[in-house]
């Protein structure tokens, strides 16, 4: 069944060369080995040599008459003849016989000549003797001694040239199957690269050998070998289980062993009785394992329908192919698990771009340093626009601030995570496109970081709050009118139940009565402050709130509120403190006063009864600012609270499940206020575990006096 191949020079290493040469030829075939252990060897009844003369005797034969024939010539001249001239001509055919038969016949042909040379020229003819003359004894053991080197020295040259046959052959071979493996696995992979090398391996590895079967077997993730190709067999194949165990067999044994193994008939070797391998109708087989890196892959398997004995050259052959289809199995292993993470990857990649394609949020992904756009979804192209329609292929070009001035690409949310490789959220922006009208937007973004730390990209995400915007600006609308429809009925209600009363107290005999509308008229009040608060809000988020400055003495506003709340409050003691000159600056008295009325308010309406409140007042003079510190002993605020205290509505856990009545406007107005005059609000614990609230206000030096200073102290309660 063997084929034609194509054969194609090349050449492989000499170190391959070598290797092959080195462990191909037997131990008892090196010289290095020693001539002691060949002369034990052929002494013991099971010498090297005595299978080759059991299945092939024409080597006795062809040694025996290379001898035999100028032997007998030379007896004919009887004692005429020198010792020395027929033990010359007997090691001439000595050597030829070794060159012909090999050791088998090299060895019978010496000792043919011995016999020859001592019957004949030795002493009387026909006769054993010993030499009696210095020429029979110089014949004799040039003869004897001369006969052991010369055959050992043709053996050892025979050897040499085969060892280079063989290294040649195997580098044909290789050259052979590195043409025809290569061109298989260069083709384009439709079932995966692994099974057509290991149907183009069977076949090479066939016809290199010139055999009629083959199979391969490769090692799965459970260490079982499973047949993977097989060539010739035909129906036979069946034969073959498609997996066995790593010992099992013939396969197994060279599995096992991680050498070469050959059989010269398998159906008398009685090593291997139930070899699947007898079913097929295979004969001689030879089995060689495909090892790559020390890891076994494999073990490949070629067989001859008749008894045949494996040559070196055919080991040789074998295994240079399976080593080149090893190599390419393990390139197609690892191609394939490289594949299998790059499809993994690109379904992940495939997931990951549908996720962000379906939010509806616009997501933008630039890359350092400059944050080129490299990636946005439908979303940012409905918001943004793609690069092409900005300005100067930019689309950070429409990005503005809330007041519509233009903004750096670098003070943008993304340009901060590039700068600074930290997170950036919560920047509101405006989107200006030409000929749309403008959206705001709520911009975050955060790095990708390598390994080694590095900024790889940056995701950007914008939120479209055009809809919260509107209803907030919907809510401000709606709490301003039913504020303004609320206050109006309270003022004449008021009105009406201060006329009552004061009727009611001219008639007399009415004080319960009086008592009651005084009640109804404290929570008209509290209404309107309700009302009131709702006004303001409602203003400032509108930006209508009117400050009208004027010189203003905060001393004298903190001295009238306390007296007034310590008035409402007598079960709190309040206690003011001021210290220097007069605290007066320009400043909006009507408001400033709200913001004390109502941080004193707060400390009582949250410290406990009989509560101390502490309101002081004093000058920064490093920072030119009056400072105002309202605390009290109540419960406090928590620390993680503080920062939103001074937001819309914004109540703590605490308040709120408290019975303590209250919108959270007090506070957040307060903060509008102060911020209004240019001065800030801040939060903390005060030393009695109580909630404290500072309030800074700046001072021109057009509002610095030289009145003397002053020192003031008021407690009430």
């Amino acid at each position: 069944m063997a084929a034609s191949v194509p054969r194609m020079k090349g050449r492989i290493p000499a170190g391959t060369v070598r290797w092959v040469r080195g462990s191909r030829v037997p131990d008892w075939l090196r010289p290095a080995r020693g001539v002691g252990r060949r002369v034990r060897r052929l002494a013991g009844g099971a010498g090297a040599w005595l299978p080759d003369v059991v299945a092939e005797p024409w080597r006795v034969v062809v040694g025996a008459l290379g001898v035999l024939v100028p032997g007998l010539v030379f007896a004919a001249f009887g004692s005429a003849t020198s010792p020395v001239a027929p033990s010359l001509i007997l090691l001439v055919a000595i050597a030829f016989s070794t060159y012909l038969a090999d050791w088998p016949g090299g060895v019978t042909a010496w000792t043919l000549a011995a016999l020859i040379g001592d019957l004949c020229f030795v002493g009387d003819p026909w006769r054993f003797d010993a030499p009696r003359t210095a020429d029979e004894a110089f014949g004799l053991a040039t003869l004897l001694g001369g006969g052991i080197a010369l055959a050992w020295l043709v053996e050892r040259l025979k050897r040499e040239s085969a060892d280079d046959r063989l290294a040649a052959a195997a580098a044909r071979a290789a050259a052979d199957a590195l043409a025809v493996l290569e061109t298989v696995a260069a083709r384009p992979a439709t079932d995966g690269s692994g099974g057509r090398i290991a149907d183009a391996l069977v076949t090479a590895m066939v016809r290199f050998n010139r055999a009629h079967v083959g199979a391969l077997y490769l090692v799965d993730g459970n260490g079982r070998l499973c047949r993977s190709a097989e060539y010739g067999a035909g129906d036979a194949a069946l034969a073959l289980p498609a997996a066995i165990g790593a010992a099992d067999g013939l396969t197994g044994v060279v599995a096992a062993g991680r050498h070469p193994v050959g059989v010269r008939d398998i159906l008398s070797d009685p090593r291997f009785e139930g070899d699947p391998w007898r079913l097929t109708g295979a004969r001689a087989i030879l089995g060689v394992p495909l090892m790559a890196d020390d890891r076994l892959l494999g073990v490949a398997v070629v067989g001859l329908l008749v008894p045949h004995r494996f040559s070196r050259t055919d080991t040789a052959k074998l295994e240079a192919v399976a080593g080149r289809g090893a190599a390419l199995l393990a390139a197609a292993e690892q191609a394939g698990r490289r594949e299998a993470l790059l499809g993994t990857a690109r379904a992940e990649q495939r997931r990951l771009g549908a996720i962000i394609g379906a939010m509806p949020e616009a997501v933008v992904i630039g890359e350092p340093p400059d944050g080129r756009i490299v990636a946005v979804n439908r979303a940012a192209e409905a918001l943004l626009g793609t690069p092409h329609e900005a300005p100067g292929g930019d689309v950070w070009a429409v990005l503005r601030l809330p007041d519509g001035s233009p903004i750096p690409a670098s003070d943008t949310p993304l340009g901060r995570a590039l700068g600074t490789g930290g997170v950036a959220s919560g920047t509101e922006l405006l989107v200006r496109r030409e000929g749309r009208p403008d959206v705001p937007v709520l911009a975050s973004a955060a790095p990708l970081t390598r390994a080694d730390g590095a900024v790889a990209a940056v995701v950007a995400v914008f939120q479209n709050i055009a809809p919260l915007k509107e209803a907030e600006r919907l809510k401000d609308e709606f709490v301003s009118v039913v504020s303004h429809e609320l206050r109006s009925p309270l003022t004449p209600i008021r009105g009406f139940v201060q006329l009552v009363a004061r009727e009611l107290e001219r008639e007399g005999g009415h004080a319960v009565h009086v008592t009651r509308l005084r009640s109804l008229e404290t929570q008209v009040d509290r209404v309107t402050r309700l009302i009131d608060d709702l006004l303001d809000v409602s203003r400032l988020r509108a930006g209508r709130l009117d400050i009208r400055p004027e010189p203003t003495d905060l001393m004298a506003v903190c001295r009238d509120l306390v007296a007034i709340r310590a008035t409402a409050a007598p079960d709190h003691r309040i206690t003011y403190s001021a210290s220097g000159p007069p605290v007066v600056g320009v400043w909006d008295p009507d408001r400033l006063t709200q913001v004390v009325d109502n941080l004193i308010g707060n400390a009582i309406k949250y410290g406990p009864t009989g509560g101390q409140v502490t309101v002081s007042l004093a000058v920064d003079e490093g920072a030119n600012e009056a400072v105002l510190d309202v605390s009290d002993d109540g419960p406090g605020i928590p620390v993680a609270d503080q920062p939103h205290v001074f937001s819309a509505f914004y109540r703590t856990k605490d308040a709120a499940e408290s019975r303590v009545a209250g919108l959270g406007l007090g506070l957040f107005i307060c903060h509008e206020l102060v911020t209004a005059h240019g001065g800030t609000i801040a939060a903390r614990t005060a030393p009695s575990g109580g909630a404290s609230f500072v309030v800074r206000l700046p001072l021109s030096p057009a509002d610095r006096t030289t009145a003397p200073e002053v020192r003031e102290t008021m407690t009430a309660a």
